[in-house]
């Protein structure tokens, strides 16, 4: 047992949340396992299978930055949702279980002032609320509205990127 794995261990063991406990979402490799068809694969307890991916939906007490957020999710080898039709939407609002959080999605504004999600895929589908994006400037310490966030509705809307939220984390389905 390597001393990162025992750190990396005990600082999981003192986070609650179902895959941090885990330590990992897939096992590791040198080299990266396969693609696999859509449908195949397995996913960790307290994450839903959809497609090819497995999702979680945090929706703790104490919601985090889109920054936190993004973190909590790289750290189970996750990124933000990226988010490709209205299918998809749906699905995520359904294991949305408390229905009345606002949750971070991995769409933000690049450094171009244009909208691209944090996994690199096309921005072929969007849920803008009405009059949204709105950019609202939010003053100097708070800053400006680059992420977004997904109204209990399935509704999107841009905001501070520091205000706490629950979030919504994908990854691809693991082969076991």
């Amino acid at each position: 047992e390597s001393p990162w794995l025992r750190s990396n261990l005990l600082y999981t063991l003192m986070l609650s949340d179902t895959f941090l406990t885990y330590g990992f979402v897939c096992p590791s490799s040198e080299t990266p396992p396969p693609t696999h068809a859509p449908g195949t694969g397995k996913c960790l307890p307290g994450w839903w299978p959809y497609g090819r991916y497995c999702y979680f939906v945090y929706n703790g007490q104490k919601g985090m930055s889109w920054p936190e957020a993004r973190h909590y999710c790289q750290l189970g080898s996750a990124d933000l949702v990226s988010i490709h039709s209205r299918a998809e939407v749906e699905f995520i609002r359904n294991i949305n279980y408390t229905k009345y959080h606002n949750i971070w999605i991995g769409l933000t504004r690049d450094s171009a002032f244009g909208w691209g999600w944090t996994d690199m895929t096309a921005l072929g589908f969007v849920n803008w609320a009405p009059g949204e994006p709105n950019g609202i400037f939010h003053g100097a310490n708070l800053g400006n509205e680059d992420c977004v966030e997904m109204y209990p509705d399935g509704l999107w809307n841009d905001n501070n990127c520091l205000e706490k939220r629950g979030f919504a984390c994908r990854h691809r389905k693991c082969k076991y």
